[in-house]
């Protein structure tokens, strides 16, 4: 299965909700290009990603330092990001956002839309 996403623009944010799954590198990462472009083309600094309905297979530190490598070629420090994930996962998303955070992006994951919005706000 592959990952999947709809988008909409809020009126202070760009709106991601996704689904599915991908042990692939190469297709996570082309999901996190996808949808940063498209939240700088519609000229939002603010992107709230709901991943409440994907599965995290890219389990392994390498990829998700990987990840976060390739993530900060994409220019994205100027953009705030929020994700909603599910709890079985946040445990292992620590390293990736501390990660990506100390390469200068400024992204947080959450268990709650609410507190995501807050934040990113």
């Amino acid at each position: 299965m592959s990952i999947e996403y709809s988008t909409e623009n809020k009126k202070k944010y760009f709106f991601v909700k996704s689904r599915g799954e991908s042990d692939e590198l190469d297709e996570v990462s082309r999901y996190a290009r996808e949808i940063t472009e498209l939240c700088k083309k519609q000229g939002h600094s603010n992107i709230l990603i709901d991943e409440t309905n994907r599965q995290y297979i890219l389990g392994e530190v390498l990829d998700l330092y990987k990840l976060a490598n390739f993530l900060k070629t994409l220019d994205i420090a100027t953009l705030r990001i929020a994700i909603v994930c599910r709890p079985e996962y946040l445990g292992q998303i620590r390293f990736f956002e501390t990660t990506a955070n100390n390469r200068g992006m400024n992204i947080k994951f959450f268990l709650e839309s609410n507190r995501a919005e807050q934040w990113l706000l």
